[in-house]
């Protein structure tokens, strides 16, 4: 920062002052190679090299581009607006944090044995543990690679095809693990899941409609019974039907076995 300072003094950046005489160019570009040096040296404490340098630039890039398309370039207005839920839904998750775990711990985790949405207590393992797994899982980038649901690419470009406006809702933690929305990203481009927005909220309905308005939003697919009932009480709701949401409905979820019955429902074949 005092480098940057010592920048600022080289120039006249306060509108409500005179001018300086004269502006000594080189002193300037001199100012600057010491605020790229002092920059690039945090690099190489960290151990940052080359390739960081531009795969990170690209993949903050699209963050800031998709965060300009949603909120300056996108008209939501009176807009038809599917809300889309990424975990369960489009992505095949939990499946392959179980398969994460699986391959650091030797276990034979399956989703079929998973009798209630919350991963913690659902597993058969310390908790301790699986919260250190799920921090590395998270750090590791591995929600690149996360398979994406059977049919999701189709069904996303069916309700394009039909007019829909496609809000991704996730819980996912990205202010807190900043790399979550940049990996999101990329595994979204490199399925070619199609999309418009991207909201981050533990509370999706309540944000989506606090964005886009009640009656813009037609539906939601979900995958927890808790959040689906929640959502019900002012939208219709698509429930996947999984072996952890079991229990009692409200009347507005229907439960679906995959995102063809969706499709079937809202726009037909």
């Amino acid at each position: 920062m005092d480098e940057m300072y010592e920048m600022l003094r080289e120039t006249s950046w306060k509108n409500h002052r005179k001018d300086k005489p004269f502006m000594i160019e080189s002193n300037l570009k001199e100012e600057w190679i010491d605020v790229f040096k002092y920059w690039l040296s945090i690099g190489l404490v960290w151990g940052f090299n080359p390739k960081d340098l531009i795969d990170e630039y690209f993949r903050k890039s699209d963050v800031v581009e998709q965060r300009y398309k949603q909120e300056k370039q996108l008209d939501f207005e009176s807009a038809k607006i599917a809300g889309i839920d990424i975990d369960g839904v489009i992505a095949k998750y939990p499946e392959h944090f179980l398969d994460f775990i699986n391959r650091k711990v030797g276990a034979d985790l399956k989703v079929e044995d998973l009798d209630e949405y919350n991963i913690y207590e659902a597993l058969d393992l310390p908790k301790e543990l699986t919260k250190k797994l799920k921090d590395e899982f998270r750090q590791s980038g591995e929600k690149r690679f996360i398979p994406p649901m059977e049919g999701a690419k189709s069904f996303l470009e069916k309700l394009k095809r039909n007019g829909y406006h496609i809000v991704l809702l996730s819980a996912r933690p990205y202010k807190k693990y900043k790399r979550i929305f940049a990996d999101t990203k990329e595994w979204l481009e490199k399925n070619e899941l199609v999309h418009d927005a991207i909201l981050w909220d533990e509370n999706k309905c309540n944000r989506l409609i606090r964005e886009f308005g009640k009656n813009s939003v037609q539906f939601f697919v979900e995958d927890n019974l808790e959040n689906a009932n929640d959502i019900a009480t002012t939208s219709k709701v698509y429930l996947i039907d999984r072996s952890y949401n079991g229990g009692k409905t409200h009347e507005n979820v229907t439960r679906v076995n995959g995102l063809d019955e969706v499709i079937q429902n809202e726009v037909g074949g």
